[in-house]
């Protein structure tokens, strides 16, 4: 590497692959994409050129294999069908960034996100993932990313789900990538109910369809015996890496 050889951060490597900053620590983790570490904190650098030879090296999208049956690839990890994450967050950035990337590459043709949020928080997510992915907006417009808002009682919520889920596969998705912010419901009904609802959705709803949900929880707002039984409820977050479930 020359002195004038400018090294890129994390950030400035995402934009420059146009991928997300999450892809790149589980490449660089595999020992797929070159890295150089730096300062205490080990922070990640890249040089333009490994970037570039990485590049070249990937298939074309439309030429990737499928993965195996009964999964989808999620961050270019196959998770199987009906797998339940926790997802947690400490920052209103975290939860926007952590949706968003779960959602990349989930809306193709023959695929489906449904997202649940707030107004607001929606409108930021969706920007977010037109961000990550410039082929996002037109599968927003061909109705290949549902959003809702929370339902006001649990029966009421399980059901919607019932119905986006069964409408999807009627339509011919094949995977389905679900994110919903607990904390939306926990507005509406009691945090013991929060813990009967996940329970009754991961029976009900997360295995009878090809679906792969992301159930996100803001440790700011839930005590930490809520998070530890929330966690206790997500036993499928613990074999995937941390970038996954940790904002």
């Amino acid at each position: 590497m020359t002195d004038s050889e400018q090294l890129l951060d994390i950030e400035q490597a995402a934009r420059f692959l146009n991928v997300s900053e999450t892809s790149l620590r589980r490449w660089t983790n595999a020992g797929r994409l070159a890295c150089l570490r730096v300062g205490r904190r080990r922070e990640r650098r890249f040089r333009t050129a490994d970037l570039l030879s990485f590049m070249e090296s990937q298939p074309a999208a439309r030429d990737a294999p499928d993965p195996p049956a009964g999964t989808m690839l999620v961050d270019g990890v196959a998770v199987r069908h009906g797998t339940h994450l926790c997802g947690l967050y400490d920052t209103d950035a975290g939860r926007i960034r952590q949706a968003a990337e779960f959602l990349v590459g989930g809306c193709r043709p023959g695929a489906m996100g449904i997202l649940v949020a707030t107004p607001e928080d929606r409108e930021r997510i969706l920007a977010a993932l037109e961000h990550a992915d410039p082929l996002a907006r037109p599968d927003i417009e061909a109705g290949r990313v549902v959003i809702g808002e929370y339902a006001p009682t649990l029966e009421a919520q399980l059901d919607w789900w019932e119905s986006r889920l069964l409408d999807a596969t009627r339509a011919g998705a094949r995977s389905i990538r679900v994110v919903g912010d607990i904390q939306g419901f926990a507005e509406v009904i009691s945090r013991q109910d929060i813990l009967t609802y996940e329970a009754a959705y991961d029976r009900r709803i997360a295995h009878r369809f090809p679906v792969v949900t992301l159930c996100q929880y803001d440790v700011r707002r839930f005590s930490s015996v809520a998070i530890l039984d929330a966690l206790k409820l997500h036993r499928d977050s613990f074999p995937h890496l941390p970038e996954l479930v940790l904002a």
